[in-house]
């Protein structure tokens, strides 16, 4: 697909071609851009970012700026990521997407946005500014779920619940990742390294990153918060064994004096008069009672039972 820049975005027919200072935007997918490549040392850099996607960034070329996109797919932030390839000139911009994302966006910005200066700086900045329209609120959706997670960790403190917060630090570790890497390479374009860009497009860039940085605080707090609903959890665990631990010792302390008179009368000497009286195995079960019944009454008292 094929777009023109000139105050809006409008997209181009197959054989139509932009006019004289207008900027091209194009979208294709990996098979398309292999196609049409050249065999410069520009193309062949480019080709290896297609070929070897990592983390999003921006490298300057002598004459151009290419870079790479890796993207925390919400719907599964742990596994899924949506990759593509940028690579912009002074007057054309290409993508690299075979995920049809970079269309979506580009569809979203026609329909709902003018661009109101010509250089394409402006354009990506609107384009960045489009993927993350919605972290905010994102990350504010995400925050409710950890508390009511936290709210069930008081309720129950099962295996699912240890799933689940392993799970939250593994997408919370990947934004933060993914943050980063948008700062810092926000950070790259407004440096300007081959005077490219304009001055008004590395200001944009240079806002762009503090935004980011922002977006990156409220990801470090979310991580923070994930780490003391992991602290409770480990102090529920506790709190649970610490209880049949209290248990297990209360009724090991009913059972000793039963223990000791077992004990007692098993060392069978033959001097022990109660062991030839009528009556010393129904003594001997009232003791065993009373004493269980007793030691019962005490430890309520004390309130050592849970």
């Amino acid at each position: 697909m094929r777009y023109r820049l000139n105050r809006q975005i409008i997209k181009l027919r197959p054989e139509e071609k932009t006019a004289e200072g207008e900027a091209l935007i194009e979208v294709l997918t990996r098979e398309e851009y292999e196609q049409q490549m050249t065999a410069g040392h520009e193309d062949r850099l480019f080709l290896q970012s297609i070929n070897n996607y990592q983390h999003s960034k921006a490298d300057f070329l002598k004459d151009s700026i290419i870079g790479t996109l890796v993207i925390p797919d919400k719907g599964d932030l742990a596994h899924r990521e949506i990759c593509f390839a940028w690579h912009m000139k002074k007057d054309s911009l290409v993508f690299v997407d075979n995920t049809r994302t970079v269309s979506g966006i580009i569809e979203e910005m026609e329909q709902t946005q003018t661009v109101e200066k010509l250089h394409l700086g402006y354009f990506f900045y609107e384009f960045l500014e489009f993927l993350i329209r919605d972290e905010t609120r994102f990350l504010q959706e995400y925050e409710e779920g950890m508390t009511k997670l936290e709210e069930e960790l008081m309720q129950y403190d099962g295996e699912d619940i240890s799933k689940a917060i392993l799970k939250i630090r593994k997408e919370l570790l990947r934004l933060h990742s993914y943050y980063n890497q948008m700062i810092d390479m926000c950070e790259t374009m407004s440096e300007n390294y081959n005077e490219m860009l304009s001055r008004d497009s590395c200001r944009l860039f240079h806002q762009f990153s503090g935004r980011m940085s922002r977006i990156l605080a409220n990801a470090q707090n979310l991580r923070e918060y994930s780490l003391q609903i992991r602290e409770l959890y480990q102090t529920q665990i506790q709190m649970r064994q610490n209880k049949v631990m209290q248990l297990l010792t209360v009724v090991t302390t009913i059972f000793m004096p039963l223990t000791l008179l077992t004990g007692w009368y098993g060392m069978n000497f033959d001097r022990m008069p109660e062991l030839h009286w009528e009556f010393g195995y129904a003594v001997v079960i009232g003791i065993s009672v009373i004493l269980v019944i007793v030691e019962i009454w005490y430890f309520k008292k004390k309130g050592w039972f849970l």
